[in-house]
């Protein structure tokens, strides 16, 4: 009996049987019969190779630097993995201490989250969504971290020349800052930093508003301004970081100012 003859016939015999969902096996034996007419037994396999993969474990990749905030490009300085596999998000792993110490001196620490197969990236560290925090240590002590620096500020070209300075700031805790510290050029310069030209005091609790008027400049000046937090720590100011610089362009041939607008808080008589 032919092989083709041999499979139809054991088809034929298999088809009351009910049908059943094919499955794969890595070494199934599918048929025996005779073959070219001669008595014998062949056996016939058949391999199922899937795309079977296998995740690198999780891990907490720690960096840091004592020059300035670490960069995504930069080696990670440690590395925690979990071998059994278990996190699910960074704050699994955390918290977490590590081993090695740090010498005296400004520190910036970042952190991404390892799944086994992405990078999450810098992950939000700092009170305002900075993807790092610092740490500064004196004589082997920890020391009062700077305040936040402005929420959010711009520069407002007014009339005459004047270019007002507005900023917002909301801190809670030890560490808010005390006053605003501004700090302008007109000659294209950069403003310094940790070295204001204005301060302002702020309020000591709540959302503080900064409204500040520079002093008059000819038309088309440049008028370059940093604006940084500070807060007093004995007998040293602290700055804010990360500060920026804003410009804008003294506008002196615009019209006058607006006429001061007031309220009338009394009745308006019945008759004129």
């Amino acid at each position: 009996m032919s092989y083709a003859l041999c499979a139809t016939a054991t088809a034929l015999l298999q088809s009351p049987r009910p049908r059943r969902r094919p499955k794969i096996a890595f070494r199934r034996r599918v048929s025996s019969c005779w073959t070219g007419g001669v008595a014998g037994r062949t056996r016939f396999y058949l391999d199922g190779r899937g795309k079977f993969r296998r995740f690198n474990y999780p891990q907490l990749r720690l960096y840091r630097s004592n020059i300035g905030p670490p960069e995504e490009t930069d080696e990670p300085w440690l590395v925690r993995e979990d071998e059994t596999a278990t996190w699910q998000s960074y704050e699994d792993a955390l918290p977490f201490t590590p081993d090695e110490t740090f010498a005296d001196g400004t520190w910036w620490l970042s952190l991404s989250f390892f799944d086994g197969v992405l990078d999450s990236g810098f992950l939000p560290l700092g009170g305002q969504g900075e993807t790092f925090i610092r740490l500064e240590i004196v004589a082997g002590e920890v020391v009062n971290k700077p305040p936040n620096g402005p929420n959010e500020w711009r520069l407002e070209p007014r009339a005459g020349g004047v270019v007002r300075v507005v900023g917002l700031y909301y801190q809670t805790g030890a560490l808010r800052a005390g006053q605003w510290a501004l700090a302008y050029t007109t000659d294209e310069s950069a403003p310094p930093v940790d070295d204001p030209d204005v301060t302002v005091a702020m309020a000591t609790s709540g959302l503080a508003v900064l409204l500040h008027d520079l002093p008059a400049q000819v038309h088309e000046t440049i008028v370059k301004v940093r604006l940084q937090t500070r807060r007093l720590d004995g007998a040293a100011w602290i700055y804010s970081e990360g500060s920026t610089v804003l410009t804008a362009l003294a506008d002196a041939q615009g019209p006058s100012p607006a006429l001061q607008l007031g309220r009338w808080t009394g009745h308006l008589p019945e008759t004129c």
